[in-house]
């Protein structure tokens, strides 16, 4: 069973790094982002961007998202797949999710999911976050939910436990929602970043037409 009260740590972490009390406060942001490496955890885990596709695709997505925000399970539910099945499955764009934490439960969400040894695990795993949120969130205990949703990919609550608690995993979390912040000016989720450029989602039509015109754009480029 997952208790709440071990998360009392994790809350205050929350608070103090997700909301700016880390970030270096005698420098730029600029300089902040240029100096500061993400932490890597020593645990065992998938770090960094999740990505689908293929790594030489022309054109990338990036999605900052939040396991607790509702158009990001739309987002993730309705419009991934149409980017699968018109994009990423033919080698046109690369995908890219990385967190974007918003509360306690969203970090422990994230946490959670990035401690699943294999990547398929962790893509699975945000699937299922995602398409059952609004299931995990208003149960009588969210980590528990949370907790079960990750036993199916190999994360016993033991595990899953010492994932969340553990100091390196939170500020690889946070760290990843503060250089968007830095690198992209994200304040909201989803947010959408095409080749480089920052955007609110636009509705799948109008993000269509930006892909393939960033597709045409890179083919001439190329030849």
């Amino acid at each position: 069973m997952i208790h709440s009260s071990t998360f009392g740590a994790l809350m205050v972490l929350v608070i103090g790094l997700a909301f700016g009390s880390v970030a270096a406060s005698a420098q730029s942001v600029s300089e902040a982002a240029e100096a500061k490496q993400m932490t890597i955890p020593s645990r065992e885990g998938v770090w960094g961007d999740i990505v689908y596709g293929a790594a030489d695709a022309p054109v990338e997505l990036i999605e900052y998202g939040s396991l607790t925000c509702p158009a990001c399970a739309s987002f993730a539910l309705n419009v991934v797949p149409r980017l699968m099945e018109d994009f990423i499955n033919q080698g046109q764009l690369r995908f890219v999710f990385r967190n974007f934490v918003r509360d306690r439960y969203d970090l422990a969400a994230a946490s959670a999911s990035r401690c699943i040894a294999d990547e398929n695990g962790v893509k699975k795993a945000i699937d299922e976050l995602f398409a059952e949120q609004e299931s995990w969130l208003r149960s009588e205990n969210p980590y528990q939910a949370i907790a079960n949703i990750v036993g199916r990919h190999g994360l016993d609550p033991e595990s899953m436990g010492q994932c969340i608690s553990d100091e390196q995993v939170q500020r690889h979390i946070v760290e990843m929602r503060q250089k968007g912040q830095e690198q992209f000016e994200v304040n909201a989720t989803p947010t959408l970043v095409l080749n480089g450029v920052p955007m609110m989602f636009p509705g799948y039509d109008r993000l269509k037409l930006r892909i393939e015109t960033q597709i045409a754009t890179q083919s001439l480029t190329s030849d």
